[in-house]
């Protein structure tokens, strides 16, 4: 997390996210992966949290990345619509919680293969628990596709925060975002089905586009800041976001639908950059695979985590 960030507003938040979940400290260590030790002393201030640990706590607790961090990260576009930090309620832990178990039953059987009653067994509740917080299939679908949003941009915030250097950014950005690194299948499975759904005369997913608009407006920014740093080529940087998302989504299916094969496709989009985005001066050869997906090598880039 950046300097920007006083070091008192993500320890606060952290401790009033868990409160507000309704979650003990033991819980949500777990959750993160660590003891309670290292939490207590995040909590306290004296360590900082991970990128991993932050983006662990958001989707425990139901905030968001850029809320712990004080609403003030500049590496993602702000959301259509506000939203409260957490639900305030006694029906936002479960309903969130069969929100993730349908989120993941249907990224990877799909929308159709998934019964309630199997979201229901996923989640530990009853069919008519379901039915309580969803009125049909549908709108459980839509709550899972909400989940898939907030997840992507809260990895973005979480891991980019510290990157200052635009070109860097901009590839850790799409890293994020495609079948490689950390994006898991099932959520480009969701994303799928999702643009599926929308080409459907009686589609309700009238919320989906302004997400989107919102991905293509985090990459357009990061491209705004590269022309001003000189690190990337002048141009209509609106045209240049829509062109280069257009190429991620593209590459993505044909990796996702056994068309193209990883290697292919990390060659693909680098030489896109090089050719398009990157200024000649700074244009890097083209990168391999493991230079995309290997965590050893990403992770100097990480936030470092005090004992």
């Amino acid at each position: 997390m950046s300097a920007d960030h006083p070091p008192e507003s993500t320890p606060s938040r952290a401790k009033e996210a868990i409160t507000g979940a309704g979650l003990s400290q033991r819980r949500v260590a777990e959750a993160l992966g660590i003891d309670e030790t290292k939490l207590s002393k995040a909590l306290s201030g004296r360590r900082r949290f991970t990128a991993e640990e932050l983006l662990g706590l958001a989707t425990a607790t139901g905030v968001t990345v850029r809320w712990l961090l004080g609403d003030e990260s500049p590496v993602s576009a702000l959301p259509p619509t506000s939203t409260t930090a957490f639900g305030s309620d006694e029906e936002a832990t479960p309903k969130r919680s069969i929100a993730e178990a349908a989120w993941t039953l249907f990224g990877r059987h799909g929308f159709d293969a998934v019964r309630i009653a199997d979201v229901a067994a996923a989640s530990g509740v009853s069919a008519p628990s379901i039915h309580y917080y969803f009125a049909n299939k549908s709108e459980l679908f839509d709550a899972a596709l909400d989940f898939s949003v907030k997840l992507a941009f809260d990895r973005q915030i979480a891991w980019l925060d510290d990157i200052a250097d635009p070109a860097h950014r901009l590839e850790r950005l799409l890293e994020l975002q495609s079948p490689l690194g950390r994006t898991e299948r099932g959520e480009w499975s969701i994303w799928l089905q999702t643009w599926a759904r929308l080409t459907l005369e009686d589609s309700a997913l009238t919320d989906y586009p302004l997400s989107y608009e919102r991905w293509s407006e985090t990459v357009q920014t990061t491209i705004e800041d590269g022309q001003r740093t000189g690190c990337f080529r002048t141009g209509d940087p609106r045209a240049m976001a829509d062109e280069l998302t257009s190429l991620l989504d593209g590459l993505g299916i044909k990796v996702l639908t056994g068309v193209m094969d990883i290697d292919t496709f990390s060659l693909r989009l680098r030489s896109y950059l090089d050719r398009s985005i990157m200024h000649p001066s700074v244009a890097a050869p083209a990168a391999t695979t493991a230079d995309t997906t290997d965590e050893t090598d990403r992770s100097a880039d990480r936030p470092k985590e005090s004992s």
